[in-house]
């Protein structure tokens, strides 16, 4: 099934794309690990509430699980479990979500 969203629909690619990275988490990074990908799957929760809902509480609250994000996958950076370059490339992805959330607020609140 297709997303109409198209929020929900760059998290969810950028899930896949995180997933496929922190698989490979040594176990000791495990409480790191389980951060990240809760952190994605709150996020796409709270995208779908925000849209059935419409209440900007659960907007603001996918912009703060994108800062906490953002601060696990700079952990995992510092702990070189991955690349600079690929922190970069979250970031990107992160820095979308982030703005099409934000468009998102400002448009409700107007």
């Amino acid at each position: 099934m297709e997303d109409k969203l198209l929020i929900a629909r760059n998290i969810k690619k950028t899930i896949e794309f995180i997933e496929k990275t922190t698989y490979n988490f040594p176990n000791n990074y495990k409480v790191l690990k389980d951060n990240i990908i809760n952190s994605c799957y709150d996020m796409l929760e709270l995208c779908y509430l925000a849209n059935i809902n419409q209440e900007i509480i659960y907007k603001k609250k996918i912009l703060v699980k994108l800062k906490m994000l953002n601060y696990y996958l700079k952990r995992a950076c510092d702990y070189e479990l991955i690349t600079k370059k690929r922190f970069v490339s979250y970031g990107r992805y992160l820095l979308e979500i982030h703005n099409m959330v934000s468009s998102w607020c400002n448009y409700e609140t107007n």
